[in-house]
């Protein structure tokens, strides 16, 4: 599932119910897999081993490719240019990894991992993470309430495109079990914009439950959110 909303003039004011959205892809059926999230500012191309297993992917889009089990080539380009950069991967049987394509201080392409494999969450607590993928968006607003407090609070200030999502900026917070809402923003800057947010996510969790909230850029303009 997912929303969008465009950033000016007007903001539309929408909801967003927390599932897993249907992104678990071929991973979820025994097959290796990898899942690639555009957070970069124009199409780009995924190559694995040399081959091109996704096509001119558009800004803030995700896809999913099949891989056999082993060691691989990763390569990212922008569609249409020779600029690329490449890493290794490694794919296993049932295993769906997500890659995210993101833009450099330099504005080159690059790449972040978001598998998540060190946050554990303990029995009888829940974790939530917000990510911001989307370049063009510039700074937003985004404030949660948790389980335990219901408040709400600033998620992080300034909070502005994040180049590498596994960065200190980019932490989980821990809370009890029971519904996160995370609402977005552009202005105010303040919690007074809470009440009028256009976009709005409810995610209820339960024992030993996380989520990843990602922020990108909508194809054609705007910003949308996706739930990993």
């Amino acid at each position: 599932m997912r929303l969008s909303w465009k950033a000016a003039p007007i903001l539309v004011l929408c909801c967003l119910a927390a599932c897993d959205n249907g992104l678990t892809g071929p991973g979820s059926l025994g097959q290796p897999s990898l899942r690639v999230v555009n957070a970069f500012t124009s199409p780009v191309d995924v190559l694995i081993d040399g081959n091109v297993v996704i096509s001119s992917l558009a800004a803030g889009a995700i896809s999913t490719a099949i891989a056999a089990p082993g060691s691989h080539i990763l390569i990212l380009r922008p569609s249409g240019s020779g600029t690329a950069t490449s890493h290794s991967i490694t794919t296993a049987t049932g295993a769906l990894s997500t890659v995210a394509v993101v833009r450099s201080a330099s504005g080159s392409i690059s790449s972040a991992v978001l598998d998540d494999t060190n946050s554990v969450v303990p029995a009888g607590a829940t974790k939530v993470r917000v990510l911001h993928l989307a370049p063009n968006a510039g700074t937003l607003q985004v404030y949660r309430t948790q389980p335990d407090f219901q408040t709400p609070i600033s998620w992080q200030f300034p909070f502005n495109y994040q180049p590498d999502p596994n960065s200190l900026s980019a932490p989980f917070f821990q809370s009890t079990v029971g519904t996160w809402e995370v609402r977005i923003w552009q202005t105010p800057a303040d919690a007074s914009g809470w009440a009028t947010a256009p976009v709005k996510v409810v995610i209820p969790l339960a024992s030993g439950e996380k989520k990843t909230v990602l922020m990108l850029d909508k194809p054609g303009g705007g910003v949308r959110i996706e739930l990993l």
